[in-house]
This record gives structure tokens, C-alpha cells and sequence, in this order.
């Protein structure tokens, strides 16, 4: 087992300077070693690769190069499969665009895991620049909460059931959550199939199927400056199109909904977005 147990990894595509800024935070700000951080470019088609190479000279983290970009959950599953064959009991998936502001954040998510055996995933609470609190997603939504109950379930899907500074919740936050590198093993780590989008509900499924839960710490929060690295490189169409398949996928493959409840779910989904954006 490694002396520290956590390994920060961050991935990468396109927007190095980005990533450079968020392992420096966590190293100056949070007092990580940069040997505890792995950033994974993920086949990164400008100079990424090369700056990354570059900027390492002085700090020394671990850099993965991907030879093809296959979306999120492949990229993060190599960083999360370098981190147990290296003994780290826990990862940390950190976006490039998390806002810290809590230096005691680390142990707060780690406790979490002392108290509750059962729990696999744990991230903070997450907030836009805004001060806007994403949805927890509390519950397991079923057919009613994806169509006519959407925007009660939005609503309702931040209170929670305190359990002593955390609360369980039906799927993390993937932007930044800590993961049981032991537990991930278990499920073969998240679902490569999609390439963007809907990862969360799908990873939450693949954890129930093992009597795992995932949770929400109560006392520690970050600010998700929302998909400025996504947005930069697809357009609005792609994105919803990327994100219905996704959708859809998990519907069909986790959720065993036939084709009408599909379709039908995928149809006031897209309302949503057309609405929310």
C-alpha cells in the first residue's frame, strides 16, 4: 500500500494549461505530491502532450499518453487501473476545471469511506460560478421522474438523508469524485461503451448490481466551472446527440426500459435541454 493512498487524476484533452493549473492547486493549495497526481492526455490532437512533457520537468507527475482518445470513461479507467497496480486504496477524479476553496477537502471524502464500508463513491457537493447547487440525484429515478415528474424530481433531488456528514445519493458527481480502487476492480471499472455523458447513472447501476453505494459529503463543497473543455470542442448539436445515445444506452442496457418507455424518456429529455440547455 502506498504511504499516501490517494491518486489525483486528471484528464486531459486539448486544454493543457488547464490541467497544468488544477495539478498546481492541488499540489500548492491542497499539499498533494506531484507523484500522487496522473493526468491522462487523452490523445490529445494539438501540443498537449508535448507542453505536458514540458511543464514536468519541474514537478514531476505521472503522465499517461492515450493513443486514442475513446471518450471519459476510457480515459479514466486507465488513470484508475495505474493507481491500484500501483497500491493507492483511493483515486480522485478531478476535472480541469474544479475550483477548490477547501483545504481539508481530501479527508473529508476519505472519512466518508471509514464510516461506511459499503460506499464505493464519494464526491462533495457541486456548485456552479453562480452559487447554483447541482442535483444530488437522491433517489433512483424511475419512468416517471425522466418524463412527466422531471422537473419535481430536479427539485426534490437535493434533499437528503443526512447519515452523520454524508448522505447516500444515486449517483456521484463525476466531475470530481473519489472512488474505492477496490470496489471499482470489482465492477471492472466504468462502462466504456459510451463515449461522453450519462457515466454516472451508469457507474451507480454497475455499483448496486455489487450492493455498493455511492454518497454525498455534506460538509465539503467545490465549484464546477461546467464543460468549458466539452463545449470548446463540439458543438450544441453534437453535444445533445452525444448525450441522447448516451442516454438512451443506459435506459436500454441498465435500466431494462423497452423502446417506447426509450423513446419516450429521450423525447422530454430533449425538451429539457432545449429548455435548460
Amino acid at each position: 500500500m502506498k504511504e499516501n493512498q490517494v491518486a489525483v487524476i486528471i484528464l486531459n484533452y486539448k486544454s493543457w494549461e488547464e490541467t497544468i493549473k488544477e495539478a498546481d492547486l492541488c499540489n500548492e493549495y491542497l499539499g498533494v505530491k506531484f507523484e500522487d497526481i496522473v493526468i491522462v492526455d487523452n490523445a490529445s490532437p494539438n501540443e498537449s502532450a508535448e507542453m505536458l512533457k514540458k511543464e514536468n520537468r519541474n514537478r514531476n507527475y505521472v503522465l499517461i499518453e492515450s493513443d486514442k482518445n475513446a471518450g471519459y470513461a476510457v480515459g479514466n479507467n486507465i488513470g484508475m487501473r495505474y493507481a491500484y497496480e500501483q497500491g493507492y486504496k483511493y483515486a480522485w477524479i478531478l476535472n480541469n476545471d474544479i475550483i477548490i476553496e477547501d483545504k481539508d477537502i481530501i479527508d473529508k471524502l476519505i472519512k466518508i469511506f471509514e464510516k461506511d464500508k459499503n460506499i464505493a463513491v464519494v464526491n462533495p457537493d457541486v456548485y456552479a460560478p453562480n452559487g447554483h447547487m447541482f442535483n444530488r440525484d437522491a433517489k433512483r429515478p424511475t419512468f416517471f421522474d425522466y418524463t412527466v415528474g422531471l422537473m419535481k424530481y430536479k427539485k426534490d433531488g437535493r434533499k437528503v438523508k443526512d447519515r452523520g456528514g454524508y448522505a447516500y445519493i444515486y449517483r456521484p458527481q463525476g466531475c470530481c469524485m473519489m472512488v474505492d480502487l477496490k470496489k471499482m476492480r470489482e465492477i471492472d471499472y466504468m462502462d466504456e461503451y459510451t463515449f461522453l455523458y450519462i457515466e454516472e447513472p451508469i457507474l451507480a447501476e454497475r455499483l448496486l448490481r455489487k450492493g455498493y453505494r455511492c454518497a454525498c459529503c455534506l460538509t465539503a463543497k467545490i465549484i464546477h466551472n461546467h464543460s468549458t473543455t466539452v463545449k470548446s470542442v463540439f458543438d450544441k448539436n453534437k453535444i445533445r446527440k452525444m448525450m441522447n445515445e448516451s442516454f438512451c444506452y443506459y435506459l436500454k442496457e441498465y435500466r431494462k426500459f423497452n423502446w417506447v418507455k426509450i423513446n419516450i424518456c429521450s423525447f422530454f429529455n430533449y425538451i429539457k435541454w432545449m429548455i435548460l440547455g
